[in-house]
């Protein structure tokens, strides 16, 4: 009996060392591990701050580049506006400086039109007063022949008229009286009698 216990005891003895091998293998293994994963952590841990670093950098609301994009067309707009509206202005305005010239130049002419119908109404006038004493010295000298030829036998009125001028004549007959005109008419050429006679009659 006591032969057949002595294995039993080193059997014994060989598991506590090969259980503490084992569980210093496992514990150097984990350490292993651990350490890995700590620096692969340490690794993410300063990989991920910085990735979140990254995307909280601030950016662009698309709400406010639109609304300032908005802003610079509304601001371009109406800068052309204005632009047009100045151009439109100063288009404006020359033509209503051409205008004014226009104006100006039309006031002018009209002063000197004036003036020169003034001057042509005077000098019909003139011309008219003319004519006017033309025609009473004419009429004077007509008035004088009716009473001379008036005073004459109608016999050498009637030659002496025969060599006039027939509106002349016509002229001395309507001056005088009906009896003499009658006279003097009676003893004219025949042709030439009937020419005063028609013009007298007025056709």
């Amino acid at each position: 009996m006591k032969k057949l216990m002595r294995p039993r005891k080193t059997g014994s003895r060989l598991f506590p060392i090969a259980l503490c091998a084992l569980i210093t293998l496992l514990v150097v293994k984990l350490s292993f591990t651990v350490a890995g994963a700590l620096h692969s952590g340490t690794g993410t841990a300063i990989a991920v701050p910085e990735a979140i670093a990254k995307d909280e950098k601030p950016k662009p609301d698309v709400g406010a580049v639109s609304v300032d994009s908005a802003k610079n067309r509304q601001g371009s707009s109406t800068g052309e506006s204005l632009s047009a509206l100045q151009q439109r202005e100063n288009e404006i305005r020359k033509k209503e400086e051409q205008l004014k010239e226009k104006e100006e130049q039309l006031s002018k002419l009209e002063k000197e039109v004036e003036q020169k119908v003034n001057g042509l109404l005077a000098i019909q006038k003139q011309i008219l007063a003319s004519q006017n004493e033309k025609q009473d010295v004419q009429n004077a000298k007509v008035r004088g022949l009716a009473k001379i030829y008036g005073t004459m036998k109608p016999k050498e009125a009637a030659k002496l008229m025969e060599n006039l001028d027939d509106k002349l004549v016509m002229s001395i007959i309507s001056t005088m009286t009906p009896d003499q005109a009658a006279s003097i008419l009676a003893l004219m050429e025949i042709k030439k009698a009937a020419k005063i006679s028609e013009a007298l009659s007025g056709r």
